[in-house]
């Protein structure tokens, strides 16, 4: 995102113009500033923006700011929103849709008019500039404005309406011409074949699915069976990143907001869990393992939203609770577990604020220059005329070293699914006579380098990759 954001290309599929159109317009008006660092506080950005929405959801949904701004803190406090903030990512930009989907739903429901369906059209298109996992919301979305209608929903003004609404929504979309009209030298072809909803299909279908060498006949069972098999081996990892954040006790508030969402408000109840599910799954089925920093945040923010209903259901029962002393053990309870969620959050921003992995202002301009560190450290290592093959991730390092920082030595950058093609690509660098580079940085690259070393194929392993 930092590269393409500043080049204004068409990053990896699904695209995400919101974020690269956001990136671009930031490092064009703060041209005195470190590009990477620019891209950083963006992210960061959409971060606070996401907190600030929730407080206004919290409110929304209980009429308590205290319930709201405790909601807040507790999410603000939390690993997973931040975990990628530091340098800019999907996550906190689609935590953000996710609360403006939910603020819109909700007020709708209190009072179905054609302005609020418009807001609710409005975030649907916003929501599809970002990550493929907004589609899941769709039909989520469908059967609740179905379900709750108003006198001339059916007219072709507010059918109309709607329609623009989403058109609106999706405007970050028209970065496409710019990339068609202004190409950009690390575009990939890919990158425009595989854009939202095809990427989807793409993850699902293409790649998660051998159906070239299986018979259509067993596709469902494949899937299937390759859901079990990740969701055995990933389980513990997703546990583990579950309760991270404050462990067990904090998701008991949580599950009786929910709860008391089902009573007043079964269809936002019903799209919060369809939206979460529909979330998990499509991490448990999408190769090459389930990444729970980005995936597990959309199901923290749902949770929190709930935890806002718990507390703001507590604090409601609160006054009785003291003027009858008819103690509630459920609601005592839940009073208690609320006390020490706050508690733990208030112990995660003192560690957050002088803790070594402290993730604040100071550390997004770090995360910069570290970047910007490595991808310097790598192309000045090579030989010019070299041939760099590397995975997705430090690949960026390089570009970002060789189209933003200007460090060019005529190297060739190719990321490559190693194995029996990358040995073959390998052959022919090596035949051409230039000096090929391999990055070995993760588990599933170890066979093919063995592949590599076995052919008598000479490599190097770059420093700090």
């Amino acid at each position: 995102f930092q590269t393409f954001g500043y080049m204004g290309g068409m990053a990896h599929p699904p695209g995400y113009p919101l974020i690269i159109g956001s990136i671009y317009l930031a490092t064009r008006i703060l041209r005195f500033a470190e590009p990477a660092h620019v891209a950083n506080i963006v992210g960061a950005t959409y971060a606070v923006a996401a907190g600030v929405t929730l407080f206004y959801l919290g409110w929304l949904l209980t009429r308590s700011r205290l319930a709201a701004l405790l909601a807040t803190v507790v999410f603000s406090t939390g690993y997973s929103i931040w975990a990628e903030a530091a340098q800019v990512a999907f996550v906190s930009v689609q935590t953000l849709l996710v609360f403006l989907m939910i603020a819109a739903l909700a007020a709708y429901d209190e009072s179905p008019t054609r302005t609020r369906l418009l807001a609710v059209a409005f975030a649907t298109g916003l929501s599809l500039t970002n990550h493929g996992l907004s589609i899941f919301m769709l039909p989520a979305t469908a059967v609740y404005v179905a379900t709750r209608r108003f006198p001339g929903i059916a007219q072709p003004r507010t059918l109309a309406g709607v329609a623009a609404g989403i058109v609106l929504g999706l405007v970050p979309w028209l970065h496409i011409l710019r990339v068609l009209v202004v190409p950009v030298p690390i575009d990939r072809p890919e990158n425009l074949r595989r854009l939202n909803l095809l990427d989807l299909k793409w993850q699902i279908l293409d790649r998660s699915l051998a159906t070239t060498q299986e018979s259509q006949a067993g596709a469902s069972d494949q899937l299937l069976e390759i859901g079990r098999q990740k969701l055995l081996a990933e389980w513990p990892s997703f546990t583990h990143d579950t309760l991270r954040e404050y462990g067990w006790i904090w998701l008991v508030p949580s599950l009786i907001g929910w709860l008391v969402l089902v009573r007043t408000r079964p269809r936002l109840a019903a799209w919060i869990a369809w939206t979460g599910l529909a979330t998990l799954w499509f991490s448990l089925i999408t190769p090459p393992f389930l990444n729970s920093d980005r995936y597990f945040s959309i199901v923290f923010a749902l949770l929190a939203t709930c935890l806002a209903v718990g507390i703001g259901w507590v604090v409601r029962a609160g006054p009785a609770l003291v003027g009858t002393f008819a103690l509630n053990r459920v609601q005592v309870a839940a009073l208690a577990i609320s006390l020490l969620v706050l508690v733990a959050a208030g112990l995660r921003i003192h560690q957050q604020l002088t803790g070594p992995a402290r993730i604040n202002v100071v550390r997004l301009r770090e995360n910069a220059a570290e970047q910007a560190e490595i991808g310097l450290g790598i192309v000045r290592h090579m030989e010019p005329g070299g041939v760099y093959f590397t995975n997705w991730t430090s690949s960026w390092y390089t570009r970002y070293a060789r189209h933003v920082l200007g460090v060019d030595r005529g190297l060739s950058i190719e990321t490559v699914d190693y194995g029996s093609m990358g040995f073959e690509r390998a052959n022919e660098v090596l035949a051409s006579g230039r000096r090929l580079y391999l990055q070995r940085s993760t588990p599933q690259y170890v066979e093919s380098f063995n592949l590599v070393k076995r052919a008598g194929v000479f490599y190097e392993v770059l420093p700090k990759t």
